[in-house]
């Protein structure tokens, strides 16, 4: 099992141990984050991982509820500029140091976590 540290920007969110591999890998994440206390300058941050592990848990349970699914389109609207406009906001350091782009991770209940590298950084 390979074992990283998760970062956004210069804020190390917490541990991961990858425990599956694809084209996305997943895994688990010990946070140092405490995103349900965040009261401060990374209120937005907090936020959106609350929200992704509420998204997850809606598509785990195969959610049709059409006026659920735009609330959460629309609420995913409010973190854009986490998800897409990140560019290396997000990434990796894996055991040996070495630093991996990444694509913004979704967060899931009971400290799941799925990434996928960035394709343009590496």
């Amino acid at each position: 099992m390979k074992k990283f540290e998760l970062y956004w920007r210069d804020l190390n969110i917490g541990s991961i141990v990858e425990t599956n591999w694809d084209m996305r890998s997943s895994g688990d994440i010990s946070f140092k984050f405490d995103y349900l206390a965040e009261l401060s300058e990374n209120q937005h941050l907090a936020d959106y991982i609350k929200f992704s592990i509420e998204d997850s848990i809606l598509l785990g349970e195969g959610v049709e509820d059409d006026d659920l699914i735009s609330a959460q389109a629309e609420e995913e609207k409010k973190f854009l500029d986490l998800i897409v406009d990140t560019a290396t906001d997000w990434y990796i350091i894996n055991e040996k140091g070495e630093k991996k782009i990444i694509l913004c991770p979704m967060f899931h209940e009971d400290d799941g976590i799925t990434w996928m590298l960035d394709s343009d950084y590496f």
